[in-house]
C-alpha cells in the first residue's frame, strides 16, 4: 500500500509540475501532403517511427481510417498508411501514442485535384473501372491504378508505367524482375526485355510463377 501511495505521489507530482512522463520523447518526421485524381487512394510515408521505441499504438482520424487499408511499420522505422478512396480536398492526422496518452501529432493534408486528361488512359489507354482502384483494361488485363505510375498488376504484381507512355510505345519497370520491358495495346502480350535483349513472349495468366518464352533464344523461364 505504501509503494502505490508513493507511486500516485509521484505521479501526481509529475502532472502538477508539468514534467512529462514519457521517458523517450516521440519524434515523427512531418510527413509530405499528397496530391490525388478523385477517388484515388492516397499513400502516405511517416518517418521517425523507430526514435520512439516506447510507442503502445498508432490512431488514425477515425472517420478516415479504412480496415483495407492498415499503417504497416517497418525495420527502418517507417510508416505506410493508405487511404480509402477520396474525393474532395482533406487533412488527415495521424498520432502515436503510449500508455501515457497521445503526442505528437502529424497532419497530412490530401489535395483532390481534376486532371485534364486521364494519366493512366494516356498511357494505358481506356480501361473500365471495376471500383475500389481496379481498372480492366482490354490488352493488359487486370490491375490497381490507384498508385499510378505505380500499379499492381492482377499478375505482374507491382508495375511502374513510365509516364510518358502511350498505348503505342509503353515502356513498364518490372519490379518482381528488376527489369524494363517495352510493349504496346497491339504487341503484348510480346514485351522486349531490356536485360535479356530479346523479345519474351508471356503465356498470359500464369502467376506465381509467371512462365515467359524467349523468342530468340528458345529458352523458357520463370518469373515471380
Amino acid at each position: 500500500m505504501k509503494k502505490i501511495r508513493t507511486s500516485l505521489s509521484v505521479l501526481l507530482a509529475n502532472v502538477l509540475l508539468g514534467v512529462s512522463l514519457h521517458a523517450i520523447p516521440l519524434l515523427l518526421d512531418q510527413p509530405e501532403d499528397v496530391t490525388i485524381l478523385p477517388g484515388r487512394r492516397a499513400f502516405v510515408v511517416i518517418r521517425g517511427f523507430s526514435r520512439s521505441p516506447n510507442t503502445a499504438y498508432w490512431g488514425v482520424h477515425p472517420d478516415i481510417s479504412d480496415p483495407q487499408g492498415p499503417i504497416i511499420s517497418n525495420s527502418a522505422g517507417e510508416i505506410y498508411w493508405t487511404s480509402p478512396p477520396i474525393f474532395e480536398t482533406r487533412p488527415v492526422w495521424f498520432r502515436l501514442c503510449d500508455d501515457f496518452g497521445c503526442i505528437d501529432t502529424r497532419t497530412v493534408t490530401v489535395f483532390v485535384e481534376a486532371a485534364d486528361s486521364d494519366p493512366v488512359a494516356d498511357a494505358l489507354g481506356e480501361t473500365m473501372e471495376l471500383g475500389e482502384g481496379w481498372v480492366r483494361s482490354d490488352w493488359l488485363g487486370d490491375f490497381n491504378a490507384g498508385n499510378f505510375p505505380w500499379i499492381f498488376h492482377a499478375q505482374h504484381s507491382w508495375t511502374y508505367v513510365f509516364e510518358e507512355s502511350t498505348p503505342d510505345n509503353v515502356f513498364l519497370f518490372d519490379l518482381s524482375s528488376d527489369g524494363w520491358l517495352f510493349t504496346s495495346s497491339t504487341t503484348y502480350p510480346n514485351l522486349f526485355s531490356f536485360g535479356r535483349s530479346s523479345w519474351v513472349f508471356y503465356f498470359a495468366g500464369t502467376t506465381g510463377p509467371r512462365q515467359f518464352v524467349d523468342l530468340q533464344s528458345g529458352e523458357f523461364f520463370q518469373s515471380e
